[in-house]
């Protein structure tokens, strides 16, 4: 992985929402594409829904770790009335989450941090979140170590994301099953469920987005051939994803 991440989110997220890759997101996940909440990842009704019933019985503040501009935990955290800790790498992202918690009327803060070193306090949050954002991490074990961490015996991490059966290019290192690192890590995994329909959604928000490619580069001031490789790069990623997959997992009790 030879690209700062930090920086590539870091511009992305300065930017407005684009409103050509919502149009793309809403080919992709149809009625279940999440309105209204700026997402940047494949969440859907359905899985917000899965996650705030997962969640209802948690105790305490909610982390929502590589938050982006913060709309999906926002909705949890505004379903089960908790106070939500938004953590990403990008400045520019968190201040976008805070105005987007300020018109959804959601309590929350927002503060820099990693997966590996959110800079939460050792079991300060009832529940940890994390959508299609664990996949940026370079190190998982570390990450899994880290949320476990942060989270209060009993607690619950709920994460959607992708197990990969070989490494694609100019992403961090990827892993073939989640499941032995959260447990490395001290997590009970009560659930892993392949997510249906995965492969069409991210093939088909690719391909909207490769059709509208003059238009994607003419909103982003930018080359349209720099537009296009790099979603082609993206869409050359799917082809070594073997699963989209939503865990469970939760701190044991001692």
């Amino acid at each position: 992985m030879d690209k700062d991440l930090r920086q590539i989110f870091e511009d992305e997220f300065a930017k407005a929402p684009s409103e050509i890759e919502e149009q793309a997101a809403l080919a992709a996940l149809g009625d279940e594409y999440p309105f209204g909440l700026e997402t940047y990842s494949w969440v859907s009704r359905t899985e917000l829904r899965h996650a705030a019933e997962v969640l209802s019985q948690v105790d305490g503040p909610i982390a929502d770790v590589g938050c982006g501009r913060g709309g999906p935990g926002l909705w949890v955290a505004g379903v089960l009335g908790a106070p939500l800790v938004g953590i990403d790498i990008a400045e520019s992202a968190l201040v976008r989450a805070r105005a987007l918690a300020e018109r959804l009327g959601v309590e929350a803060e927002f503060s820099l941090g990693s997966f590996e070193e959110t800079g939460l306090a050792a079991s300060s949050v009832g529940a940890v979140l994390t959508f299609d954002a664990f996949l940026f991490t370079p190190d998982k074990l570390a990450a899994f170590v880290e949320l476990a961490r942060v989270l209060r015996p009993g607690g619950r991490l709920v994460m959607t994301s992708w197990d990969y059966h070989s490494q694609p290019d100019n992403r961090p290192p990827q892993v073939p099953d989640h499941r032995p690192l959260a447990e490395a890590a001290g997590l009970k995994v009560l659930a892993y469920e392949d997510t249906k329909d995965w492969y069409r959604r991210c093939v088909a928000f690719a391909d909207f987005l490769l059709e509208r490619a003059d238009d994607l580069a003419r909103e982003a001031d930018a080359p349209v051939v720099e537009v296009r490789a790099g979603i082609s790069e993206m869409r050359a990623t799917f082809e070594c994803m073997t699963r989209r997959f939503r865990l469970v997992a939760q701190r044991p009790i001692m």
